[in-house]
């Protein structure tokens, strides 16, 4: 009897369960997972789903049909753009502003900075088409004039998460990306990259319009982000390597 009240309930939380699928820049993979875990304590019967990955190339998924309910973009341009596409539920919000940083494969090599890169033979960095901190890494090499003389030494990941994966098997001696996902490195390996030298990446999201139709959906989606936006969200956005305004 007791076994038979067991499923019963299990299935009654499964059918009463709020469910959303969120996609989030690869650069804020450990940032959402943390988020997820604390803003679940308050809502068991919740769940989200992540997809990580390219901004820009999830943005083009979206807009061709794929549903995601919130985007969690890693610059304002792409939630922006969902709006003026007439995919966007309500209007952008900024909730974290992405920093930059080089992450070298040794330590020795942390001393020259920047000058590093035109010792090194291969540089690691998101593909600029489909990533915003990949945008920015071209930026930062342009505005310290040193893409010239490294532009054949690029090696272009889809995503932050792979142009780190590049040093960490030894492909490249040398990454541009996103300091949140490098807080747990060794700090003998990794360098902030002055934030002058590339235009600041506002990390927006955006409840999509595929939450229309379904008000439980909508009401999680809700709850999540304005917890993204809280306090205690913001003070878990800076653990991570990120800043807010």
């Amino acid at each position: 009897m007791k076994k038979i009240i067991l499923i019963l309930a299990f299935f009654s939380i499964a059918l009463n369960a709020q469910k959303i699928e969120v996609f989030a820049a690869s650069s804020t993979s450990k940032l959402m997972l943390d988020l997820k875990a604390h803003f679940l304590k308050t809502c068991a019967s919740c769940e989200i789903n992540f997809v990580f990955g390219a901004s820009g190339k999830h943005y083009q998924l979206l807009r061709n049909g794929r549903k995601f309910d919130l985007f969690f973009s890693a610059d304002s341009k792409y939630p922006e753009q969902i709006q003026k596409d007439s995919l966007a539920l309500l209007e952008p919000k900024v909730y974290a502003l992405g920093i930059l940083a080089l992450y070298f494969s040794d330590e020795n090599l942390l001393k020259d900075g920047l000058n590093a890169l035109t010792k090194l033979r291969y540089i690691s960095i998101a593909n600029p088409r489909l990533a915003p901190y990949g945008e920015a890494a071209l930026q930062i090499l342009k505005n310290t004039g040193l893409y010239e003389k490294v532009k054949d030494k690029l090696i272009l990941g889809e995503n932050v998460s792979q142009a780190l994966m590049y040093v960490d098997t030894k492909v490249a001696e040398v990454a541009i990306l996103a300091y949140s996902l490098l807080v747990d490195k060794e700090k003998s390996k990794v360098l902030l990259i002055n934030k002058s030298l590339y235009e600041p990446l506002r990390h927006s999201f955006v409840l999509t319009k595929y939450l229309k139709k379904d008000p439980k959906k909508e009401d999680l989606a809700l709850k999540f982000s304005n917890f993204v936006l809280s306090k205690q969200g913001k003070e878990i956005i800076k653990k991570h390597g990120f800043d807010v305004e």
